[in-house]
């Protein structure tokens, strides 16, 4: 055995340690990086390749989030009207229902200001109508509005005027004394007035990425305040709309509502009137009323959780 020979055997011998066992293949700090590195690369390598493999992730977003949006005209006045009927009521061969429950944010408009939040109602209309001749309906409805309070989210029996600071009774706000209308492809005519005038309402359908929508303009009984406009937007399934055989479609509904200052505000002369924000839905009944409100409602108001019938009692100065 020649010298150089010993002396790497020596060498070979001298390295085991308990980390490093008698007889294994030494590993020097620079070999050791250059391995680590050479393994971290292939796995770094291995990871995009799964990377790529992978398939796209779904987003949030509809496949085709393209909009799509076109104006709907009806060449036959018969075909809007009871477009119109089926969506906002129900498109009876007799007589039928429409109910609805909303909410509604009221703010104070003082015009030398700006707008004011002021309160919140949960609500319900309940509209009950006849077939009283071809395509022509009479309709009577009442209307509910239950305050709440905007701090609290609860029902609500006073509160503090944001203009005036003055505490306020709020009571709620109660329309039982609509005078009802006679709705037909003509236009609608109040049930106080002679019959000689109809009123043409605002509407534009829209058939809108799968759903028909119906702008439009409510008309007001004659005897109401100047200031005052109801406008909402009320959609419905598309493909529901064109089923004719559902004669009452389950719409929802926004809308605004300018009105002058309630008595109960105290406003006196101040200038200004309120601006309410609303939404809502059509319902089949008053057991589909939220919980909380239809308690409330079976408690103060139990009388008005049906339709009032009696209404067609009266008489109506013109013919049909």
């Amino acid at each position: 055995m020649t010298k150089q020979t010993k002396q790497t055997e020596q060498s070979a011998v001298t390295a085991a340690s308990p980390d490093q066992p008698k007889g294994a293949f030494p590993i020097g700090r620079r070999s050791m990086i250059g391995g680590l590195s050479a393994l971290i690369g292939a796995g770094l390598a291995a990871e995009g390749i799964a990377m790529t493999a992978r398939p796209q992730a779904e987003t949030h977003w509809p496949q085709n989030p393209k909009m799509t949006s076109r104006f709907v005209n009806f060449d036959n006045p018969v075909e809007e009207f009871e477009a119109h009927f089926r969506i906002e009521r129900d498109l009876v061969e007799y007589e039928g229902t429409a109910l609805t429950w909303f909410y509604w944010m009221v703010y104070m408009v003082p015009g030398d200001r700006p707008p004011l939040p002021m309160l919140r109602y949960e609500g319900m209309e309940y509209s009950y109508f006849r077939k009283v001749a071809d395509h022509t309906y009479r309709i009577h409805a009442h209307n509910i509005s239950v305050p709440m309070s905007l701090e609290t989210n609860d029902y609500m029996e006073t509160m503090v005027n944001p203009l005036t600071d003055e505490e306020i009774a709020t009571p709620t706000n109660l329309l039982l004394n609509d005078p009802g209308t006679v709705h037909s492809p003509k236009g609608f005519r109040n049930v106080s007035s002679d019959g000689s005038r109809y009123t043409v309402p605002y509407r534009q359908f829209r058939h809108e990425n799968g759903m028909m929508k119906l702008d439009s303009v409510r008309s007001m009984p004659p005897d109401w305040p100047l200031n005052h406009i109801e406008s909402s937007i009320q959609e419905v399934d598309y493909d529901q709309f064109m089923d004719k055989s559902i004669t009452s479609l389950p719409t929802k509904s926004t809308g605004v509502y300018v009105f002058p200052y309630s008595k109960w505000m105290n406003m006196g002369d101040r200038p200004g009137h309120l601006l309410g924000y609303w939404d809502a839905y059509k319902i089949p009944g008053v057991q589909d009323f939220p919980e909380k409100f239809l308690t409330k409602l079976e408690r103060d108001h139990a009388e008005l959780l049906a339709p009032r019938w009696d209404h067609f009692d009266r008489p109506i100065a013109f013919a049909y």
